[in-house]
């Protein structure tokens, strides 16, 4: 009689570990649904000029030279690259000037051509006050967008992307379905350590579950919507304040009805190098601003973790305690629907990522298949311990978020 005590624990657990099976099964299938849905979009007649933002803080000689060639190799009929910083003494601006063949006091290159890239604008935003320095930095790019920019789009500096990106990020805008899209990042380990193999598998088990609509949220690396969209919401009205502008647009855009697609076949190689302190206050940094901008997805989080964990735990006790034989059989089922997720999850990293990435990824998934309970524990603690935080540090800057539209800058690291 005891065992059904843990009827809901189990059937809540069972449940999960179902639906995260059927969401990695069919991962590539509903991509290949959508690639063709979007089809259209991808024709050069259909697709609209672009303006694309850029917010930098300094200059990683691993990643900012491909990142800025791949921006510049884009193969899309009309765009321009707006680059948003601090201030020209930022090692990035002096980067791109001496790249682009520019002077001290120059702030824009000119292709020469109506098609492809034809302009690149340096814009430097000063300090921020009262909001976050990526917000303030995007603020000021705002004021350089003109009656030509029919779609704005944004990326991340450290994402690593093809020459198809922009094209495959504003196809569902260009095709009519949908007035925003999005997509989402993998992190791909540097060094193949504990601690960068686990917080890859943490991402993944994010990322992959992108698709539905009405749970779509936007990440900043990877997002557009369309200049029509962002004048009715006011953008720089609804940014005015924030320290985040991916989460408050995705949650402006939910109660104002935009759709929001999420491009599936388009995750975004990520590579990180973590120790253990800086995962940690990567993922704290991450789970304060869902917990502020995005709540709903917060506790959908904090409900699925801790989800998993109770009933595992339960499981473990109804066995040792007394071999339950519905307990045996619930950790069984959940088991074999861990390993089928995992090795969905493989194909989907074979699939999207080119034979480099892919191999980098590869050593993760024994953590996936054997460690699932552990790693579920970490992300569980990552999203309880922020329950009443709302200070962090960000790119060297220490912030107080007082109200999503709220924010305290409380120093900056020299």
């Amino acid at each position: 009689m005891i065992e059904w005590f843990f009827f809901i624990p189990w059937g809540l657990w069972l449940v999960e570990a179902v639906a995260s099976l059927i969401n990695g099964a069919n991962y590539l299938r509903w991509s290949r649904d959508q690639d063709r849905a979007w089809s259209a979009g991808m024709e050069a007649e259909s697709q609209l000029p672009v303006a694309l933002i850029v917010a930098i803080k300094g200059f990683d000689p691993r990643n900012t030279p491909p990142f800025f060639e791949a921006l510049k190799a884009q193969r899309y009929p009309r765009y321009r690259l707006i680059l948003t910083m601090e201030s020209a003494d930022d090692p990035a601006a002096s980067w791109v000037r001496e790249h682009l063949g520019l002077d001290e006091r120059a702030t824009r290159w000119m292709s020469g051509s109506a098609q492809g890239l034809t302009e690149i604008l340096l814009v430097y935003a000063g300090a921020c006050e009262a909001r976050g320095q990526k917000v303030h930095n995007q603020l000021a790019a705002f004021t350089r967008l003109n009656a030509e920019d029919a779609i704005v789009a944004f990326a991340d500096a450290d994402i690593h992307c093809g020459s198809d990106w922009l094209a495959k990020l504003t196809a569902p805008i260009n095709a009519g379905t949908h007035p925003v899209s999005t997509t989402y990042r993998y992190f791909v380990p540097i060094r193949p350590t504990f601690i960068n193999h686990l917080a890859t598998v943490i991402n993944g088990s994010v990322a992959t579950l992108g698709g539905r609509e009405k749970w779509n949220s936007l990440w900043g690396g990877s997002m557009a919507i369309s200049r029509k969209d962002f004048d009715e919401i006011d953008v720089p009205t609804l940014f005015a304040g924030s320290l985040n502008d991916d989460l408050r647009l995705g949650r402006a855009c939910r109660r104002a009805g935009r759709r929001i697609a999420f491009v599936k076949s388009l995750l975004m190689p990520s590579p990180v190098d973590f120790t253990w302190r800086s995962f940690f206050e990567f993922g704290r940094r991450q789970y304060v601003q869902v917990r502020i901008f995005a709540p709903i997805f917060y506790k959908v989080s904090h409900l699925l973790t801790w989800a998993y964990l109770i009933g595992f735990s339960t499981a473990i006790i109804a066995i040792v305690g007394w071999n339950s034989r519905l307990a045996w059989a619930t950790l069984a089922i959940v088991f074999v629907c861990d390993q089928a997720r995992a090795l969905a999850r493989r194909g989907i990293v074979r699939h999207l990522f080119d034979a480099e990435m892919a191999g980098k990824i590869r050593g993760t998934f024994w953590i996936e298949h054997f460690l699932t309970p552990f790693w579920m524990l970490i992300h569980a603690t990552l999203t309880t311990s922020v329950l009443f935080k709302r200070e962090i540090r960000w790119a060297g800057i220490r912030y107080r978020i007082l109200a999503p539209d709220r924010t305290e800058v409380l120093g900056q690291k020299e």
